[in-house]
């Protein structure tokens, strides 16, 4: 069986009114209601929605007692209107109906897979790359999301929507981180030769200038006069001891004895 994915060329958009194309035309989707059964199909798809459910969400709890026969109509519109070739586009399973778009095919799928890439070119440091994706994202964005479409579950999803559509344009407002400046060398910046020094503050006048009462030294331990060591006296050389011969001391044969007799007037 085919899945449809490929075989019919069919998009879809819900940011905005809810519309679809087969290739460049447009397909008549029915009055609101039967509008309101494709929107149910492609916000859970690839997901079934039980019948009871789509009639639940159709009349907000509180359906007429044809309900059921009334959305069985609106999906055989929807089918010849948007499968003719019968390509199984939708189909019904156990679990309920479902509707076999990919996500290329949505454009809320278009714009959270971009959304997605943005987040991750962002936390990689890639902003250039996240910003395109970001706007790629937003322009997906028609008018309120699907739009003319009521009920607690159209509500929720268009709640939804617009939370992600913020989060979106926060990403795309926050600012880069600058590269930080390293600091000037100081050797190859020179100092500015315009850049006045400051000039000192005026001293106070004469009347009113306090006499300023000076502050004694710190007292510091009274040091002993050294007291110069003498300078040593200059060394003489030492005579030289007298020189001794092998020969014995010269003896004077006179020494003790008289050279001439004692004076007899003398000794009167």
């Amino acid at each position: 069986m085919n899945d449809g994915s490929s075989a019919v060329d069919v998009r879809f958009e819900m940011l905005g009114p809810i519309r679809a194309f087969r290739g460049a035309e447009p397909v008549d989707l029915g009055p609101p209601k039967q509008q309101a059964v494709l929107a149910l199909l492609l916000l859970h798809a690839p997901r079934p929605v039980p019948l009871e459910r789509i009639v639940d969400a159709l009349w907000n709890g509180d359906p007429p007692s044809n309900g059921v026969d009334v959305v069985q109509r609106y999906i055989g519109a929807l089918r010849r209107g948007l499968d003719p070739d019968r390509t199984s586009l939708i189909t019904l399973t156990d679990g309920g109906y479902v509707i076999r778009a990919g996500e290329t095919a949505v454009d809320t799928g278009i714009f959270r897979a971009a959304l997605a890439r943005a987040h991750n070119e962002h936390q990689t440091g890639a902003i250039g790359a996240a910003t395109d994706e970001i706007r790629t994202a937003l322009e997906r964005w028609q008018d309120e999301p699907l739009t003319g479409l009521r009920g607690p579950v159209f509500d929720s999803a268009r709640a939804r929507l617009r939370s992600e559509r913020a989060a979106a344009s926060a990403l795309l407002a926050e600012p880069t981180a600058a590269t930080p400046t390293p600091p000037p060398s100081a050797a190859t910046s020179p100092m500015p030769a315009t850049r006045p020094f400051p000039a000192p503050p005026p001293p106070p006048p004469a009347a009113t200038r306090p006499f300023a009462t000076p502050t004694p030294p710190p007292s510091l331990p009274a040091t002993p006069a050294t007291r110069p060591f003498p300078a040593p006296a200059p060394v003489s050389p030492a005579a030289p001891a007298p020189e001794k011969h092998g020969y014995p001391e010269a003896v004077d044969p006179w020494d003790g004895h008289d050279l001439f007799p004692p004076d007899p007037l003398a000794m009167n």
